[in-house]
């Protein structure tokens, strides 16, 4: 092993590596979930069973405090600087679902699914950084007024599927089923994401979402064959 000894008259000269600027990144946020959940389940007795879960809840959350150099600004700030204690984005007071599946007889089986849930709340900005100190600098409106961290509450989704199928028995064990499928029975018109910017003429005005859950009616149909 070889390396290279400097006198200690030139240490001085020592090429120290340049490790360019040092940032710090505070992780000071915390969050509280406050809930009841609750279920029930029918078992399959009678040619049918079912199941069924609801939701009651609250989530709360905080982003980091300020800082100033590794301590936290000791007296309070504008809220949209940091240590606000809010209802969180993503909050969503009711969820409940119901499934079940009923054996008709001659071989035809209906299931479904039915899914509500209550407006969920988004993060919301004023669309312009009027403090000029970058990212999560947004809610400052020009009245000097603060836009709510969470303040848009979007509306309540309903969904019901249905699968209707008939088996038909060939010959042994060679069997072939015919599945017809409808999902958003009833078409509701389910939204998934918002313009959060009130400076956008927009605001509060949903936003087309492709997942399949926001979808309006779609019919399928299908086989299957076992042997």
């Amino acid at each position: 092993m070889t390396g290279v000894n400097y006198p200690f008259s030139d240490i001085s000269r020592r090429p120290f590596p340049d490790f360019g600027a040092v940032s710090m990144n505070v992780m000071g946020g915390r969050s509280n979930s406050h809930g009841m959940q609750t279920a029930f389940t029918k078992r399959l007795s009678q040619r049918w069973q079912a199941s069924g879960t609801y939701t009651l809840s609250w989530l709360y959350d905080m982003s980091a405090p300020p800082f100033s150099g590794n301590q936290p600004v000791p007296f309070r700030v504008a809220p949209d600087l940091g240590g606000e204690y809010t209802l969180a984005a993503t909050d969503q007071r009711h969820r409940a679902t119901f499934n079940g599946i009923w054996l008709v007889g001659r071989g035809f089986q209906l299931s479904g699914l039915y899914f509500y849930g209550s407006g969920q709340r988004f993060a919301t900005s004023y669309g312009g950084d009027l403090r000029q100190c970058g990212q999560g600098c947004d809610r400052l409106r020009p009245d000097g007024t603060i836009v709510p961290r969470t303040g848009l509450v979007g509306l309540p989704i309903h969904r019901v599927d249905l699968r209707l199928q008939k088996r038909f028995r060939l010959a042994g064990r060679v069997a072939f089923e015919g599945l017809l499928e409808t999902y958003n029975l009833f078409n509701h018109e389910n939204q998934g994401n918002y313009e959060t910017r009130e400076s956008n003429a927009n605001y509060g005005q949903p936003i087309p979402i492709q997942s399949l859950a926001y979808q309006p009616r779609m019919l399928q149909l299908g086989f299957r064959a076992t042997f």
